[in-house]
């Protein structure tokens, strides 16, 4: 087996050290570069959700091909523009903006019927409709038989409805 020897520059002179003094030293300079790189690369629309760093090839990017050296910035509307890429209209903005109100409004109203049951019934929306449990699952932690499960069941979507129609 090989004996390999760590070197780290102190003043301009190569000092020996052991690989545990080596690697505590290396890793963070290390990790700081890796992390410069990381945040060098511009910021993307990610597949699933929210933005991730770009993996493509920088020299091909139009934003880096424009003159822009410092990159991670976000791209300029004209340069969207000039890509073929869409304005979002005021309207569009306007109508989201909405729909977000009205599905606030909704999830508050909700949660203001779940209130109006009582203690069991609220337990077992909870239990299924938040906390992803079947109903037989709540039946047997509840202890009741599968037809009194079922009508509970009914019953709380019933009360809902009525609650959620009237306001």
């Amino acid at each position: 087996m090989e004996n390999k020897q760590f070197y780290i520059k102190v003043n301009g002179q190569k000092v020996p050290v052991s690989e545990k003094v080596y690697r505590a030293y290396v890793r963070p300079i290390t990790s700081s570069q890796r992390t410069a790189r990381r945040n060098s690369k511009c910021l993307v629309k990610g597949k699933r959700s929210g933005l991730v760093r770009c993996k493509n090839d920088c020299s091909k990017c139009p934003y880096y091909s424009a003159g822009n050296k410092l990159l991670g910035g976000v791209l300029s509307l004209d340069v969207l523009r000039d890509d073929g890429k869409e304005e979002a209209t005021t309207s569009d903005i306007e109508r989201d903006l909405i729909e977000f109100e009205e599905n606030d409004q909704r999830i508050a109203a909700l949660h203001r019927a779940i209130e109006m049951l009582n203690e069991r019934q609220q337990y077992i929306v909870m239990e299924i409709f938040f906390k992803g449990k079947t109903q037989e699952e709540v039946r047997r932690k509840i202890g009741i038989s599968k037809s009194s499960m079922s009508e509970a069941y009914h019953c709380i979507l019933r009360l809902l409805k009525n609650f959620l129609q009237e306001n």
